[in-house]
């Protein structure tokens, strides 16, 4: 038992810290949480930290860090909270609003009026020489009283108790969707802790920011379209986007599906082009239109800023917001609220000081070594620099630097922000931590609503201030405790949009990448059971017969080579591969560079996955992490053949649950179908080319044998067999099984049929009576198979002893599938076609 956790505790707390008090005693709203934690072991509390570790991974929770070559994280969790009193969390958020609400009214003046800029209330060097600062956006505004419809502010309390902002943040700020996952992994860990210590409920800040883009739109208020408009899957917080679209039930968007026409933005959809009316924004701004600002983005929509300034499509945050995160405004906020709002700033900024006046930049130069300098426009190339770890070249280097352009760059006091309890490698220290609030604008009350909690982050490594993901920042879900007298806005009744139903348009994009995630999977669960029936084949190949010299054995491995693309392999002329064959294999099933391999195709598959994840449930996404996990972890080593024949048993298990899962969960609309449609159009296509591989030549009676269980067994199709024809096995009851026979779903003419009945359930095909192209050639395609004379495929031509009959039936069938999946990929996805293709890419530094 931890019987003096806060004593232990206060040993690592150098710093004004979160839980002890300045007397040495715990705080009042700490208490319960240390008497819980108190009463579990360390190694209780290891364990729940672990807990909390599975539920984010089961999850999917990752974070993609900028130049890593590990791509996706997993999402750091501490199991110990930050915790907020009542009474301080009362501070901040009246600190928050009137902070959200200056900044609205700056914003509204900058772009209109500029008042401030004329009066030298705000210096016309800071604004004209920042890069947020656009002049398309001049005179736009959005109805209602706030154009600044969300914010968020890093804090930290400093020395004297009180509560300073680090950071504003207004252009796509993110985090909101990390609190929500944070929140739901403590409540299934600690659900107790949060009941006995009162914790505030989060999900009303997410309901009226829901509202409040409902209420935006000035044509479409009944049945308002709101999209998420994404950068994409490489963006560094994309989970979050795609969770977020999904619990506000929004459409999630790329820039490549959304398109402007007559001063409207539309999305390319399976039933052609969808109004949007509003678009929640997660890309900068300046990426927003390429047609406007950054030529080179791919992540923007050509033409909006004109469809926003016509007044046709609302954007949020507004397009230019992010003038409001210039480090240098932080030094005449004070001032600002007093001209604009007549009250003094109830939550200070950390100390600033704008070097485009003489004094401060004199100041700054003098104290460089001793205080944070930062780039007034922040972005990937400008990264804040702490004086205290530059050398004394450095620090001059930076001195003739700011001396040359001083208005671009300010010093900022480094804060000795507190500390907060964090489990450090199995055990309680102290670590500076940030706390990310968020704020949103209630349309119903005209004021701002902060969200009750909000993204702590703890630095692992004690002593440095700088803090960021890609650092090493740790997250911590945040508690603000204590009984309210009065309902929360979470239990106050509200005006909510009045929604009908919209129809569930599917973004072609989308629609694109479920068609090959289906495609993808069945690549996959067949190259797996090929590899499987060959693995197995090698294992059972007796020691005193050379691998090359068993027939069976060799056309399996000539078929794996074929089935998976993978030429030359196995089917090249005198290859010495069919004697040594386990170096091959071990390529074709873990080599993700090589076309054609599994591992290739199942990271095809992942990334599918990864780019519709707000398409797929919970329960649906937990089964792709466990198959990245298990099968990264294997292909990153030096596996043997026994190994990867152990993983591929549970890989396939895992790819039926992933298929079990769509099948009985999803509804049955467009994504669906295209998902099936996928599905069998390449089993159908491969079943063709496994038939051809093995049957084509010819083989002793023994052999045919043994390669007619074998492609049964491939095809999960051998008990059938048994049961159906009771008998030594014969190519044409294999052929009548796997070709014909309309009641197995693993024979070519069900794929067929099925392929036909989900491509006439799509839009545009389910009102058009008349077949589409893809349909004429699937009818032709299911025509010949039905036809088709399985004696005359079975025979041998004595001279080729071959069955080219067979051969010629099954490229034709093959070509017939091909054409069809082209046709449809033309009918239904061709609006997906990149819309920048015309614009010359600059070299311009990222964002």
């Amino acid at each position: 038992m931890i019987t003096t956790l806060s004593e232990y505790y206060q040993k690592h707390a150098t710093y004004f810290d979160e839980l002890i008090t300045s007397d040495g005693q715990v705080g009042s709203h700490w208490r319960k949480l240390v008497r819980a934690y108190e009463k579990m072991s360390l190694e209780e509390i290891i364990q729940k930290q672990r807990e909390v570790e599975r539920q984010l991974r089961e999850n999917g929770v990752t974070y993609n860090i900028y130049a890593d070559p590990e791509g996706n994280r997993p999402w750091s969790l501490d199991a110990v909270p930050m915790v907020f009193s009542k009474r301080d969390w009362e501070n901040i958020e009246a600190g928050l609003s009137q902070r959200a609400e200056l900044l609205n009214l700056i914003l509204e003046d900058l772009y209109g009026p500029r008042k401030l800029i004329r009066s030298g209330s705000i210096p016309f060097e800071l604004i004209y020489n920042h890069k947020g600062f656009l002049r398309q956006a001049d005179k736009i505004r959005m109805p209602g009283k706030h154009q600044l419809i969300q914010y968020s502010a890093d804090l930290a309390r400093g020395p004297n108790g009180k509560m300073w902002v680090l950071r504003d943040l207004t252009d796509a700020p993110s985090g909101a969707g990390y609190v929500l996952e944070n929140r739901a992994a403590m409540t299934r860990v600690f659900p107790h802790l949060l009941r006995e210590n009162h914790v505030r409920k989060l999900f009303s800040y997410y309901q009226t920011l829901k509202n409040t883009l409902a209420n935006l739109p000035l044509h479409n208020k009944d049945n308002p379209r709101i999209v998420l408009l994404s950068p994409g899957a490489s963006s560094n917080s994309y989970f979050e986007h795609a969770y977020l679209s999904s619990v506000l039930g929004f459409t999630m968007a790329f820039g490549e599906d959304l398109t402007v026409s007559d001063g409207y933005v539309w999305m390319k959809t399976l039933n052609g082009l969808e109004k949007v009316d509003v678009i929640l924004r997660k890309v900068v701004d300046i990426d927003s239109d390429p047609l406007t600002f950054r030529g080179d983005s791919t992540f923007g929509v050509v033409g909006l800023m004109e469809a926003v300034r016509q007044k046709k499509v609302i954007v949020v945050n507004p397009i230019g917001c992010r003038i409001l995160e210039n480090p240098g405004l932080m030094a005449f906020l004070p001032a600002l609220s007093r001209e604009l709002l007549d009250q003094e700033l109830k939550l200070p900024s950390v100390a600033t000081w704008w070097c485009g006046q003489s004094p401060e930049l004199e100041y700054v130069l003098e104290n460089l070594p001793n205080l944070i300098v930062k780039h007034i426009y922040r972005s990937q190339e400008h990264q804040a620099v702490y004086g205290g770890n530059l050398t004394a070249g450095q620090i001059a280097e930076w001195r003739a630097r700011i001396k040359a352009h001083p208005h671009l760059y300010v010093g900022q006091e480094v804060v000795d922000f507190s500390t907060s309890p964090a489990l450090v490698n199995g055990a309680l220290e102290a670590r500076n931590t940030v706390f990310r609030s968020f704020v949103v604008s209630n349309m119903d009350t005209e004021s701002y609503q902060v969200m009750p909690g909000g993204l702590s982050r703890s630095i692992t490594t004690k002593g440095v201030f700088l803090l960021s993901n890609r650092k090493g920042g740790i997250s911590k879900d945040t508690w603000v405790v204590g009984k309210q007298k009065g309902p929360g806005p979470e239990n106050r009744a509200r005006k909510t949009a009045n929604f009908n139903r919209l129809t569930n348009v599917l973004p072609s994009r989308t629609g694109e990448r479920l068609f090959w995630l289906g495609r993808y999977l069945e690549r996959v669960v067949i190259n797996v059971r090929l590899m499987r029936i060959v693995l197995r084949r090698l294992n059972e190949t007796e020691e005193e017969l050379q691998f090359h010299k068993d027939r069976t054995l060799v056309t399996l491995l000539k078929s794996i080579t074929v089935v998976t693309g993978t030429d030359p392999g196995f089917t090249e002329e005198g290859t010495s591969k069919l004697q040594y064959p386990e170096q091959e294999l071990i390529s074709l099933a873990t080599d993700p560079r090589r076309v054609g391999t599994i591992a290739h195709s199942l990271q095809s598959f992942l990334d599918n996955g990864y780019a519709v994840r707000d398409r797929l449930s919970l329960d649906t996404w937990r089964i792709m992490e466990s198959i990245s996990e298990a099968w990264g972890a294997l292909s990153r080593g030096n596996p043997s053949i026994q190994q990867i024949f152990d993983h591929l048993d549970s890989l396939i298990v895992r790819l039926m649950a992933f298929n079990g899962l769509n099948i009985d969960n999803m509804t049955r609309e467009s994504s669906w179908h295209l998902l099936n449609i996928g599905r069998f159009i390449e089993s159908a296509i491969r079943t063709c080319s496994i038939l051809q591989s093995i049957l084509v030549e010819k083989n002793e009676e023994e052999e045919e044998k043994n390669l007619l269980e074998m492609l049964l067994m491939c095809n999960e199709s051998l008990l059938t067999y048994r049961y159906r024809y009771r008998s030594t096995l014969k190519i044409d009851g294999v052929l009548e099984l796997l070709l014909t026979e309309e009641d197995n779903p693993r024979s070519v003419v069900f794929q067929i049929d099925q392929i036909a009945r989900n491509l006439r359930e799509l839009p545009l095909n389910k009102v058009n009576q008349n077949l589409s192209p893809a349909e004429k050639k699937l009818l032709e395609a299911l025509t010949m198979v039905r036809l088709c004379d399985l004696e005359e495929l079975t025979e041998v031509n004595e001279e080729s002893q071959a069955r080219e009959k067979l051969f010629q039936f099954l490229n034709q069938v093959t070509g017939l599938l091909t054409e069809a999946s082209n046709l449809v990929i033309d009918q239904f996805f061709s609006l997906t076609q990149n819309q920048y293709g015309f614009v010359k890419s600059p070299s311009l530094p990222e964002i």
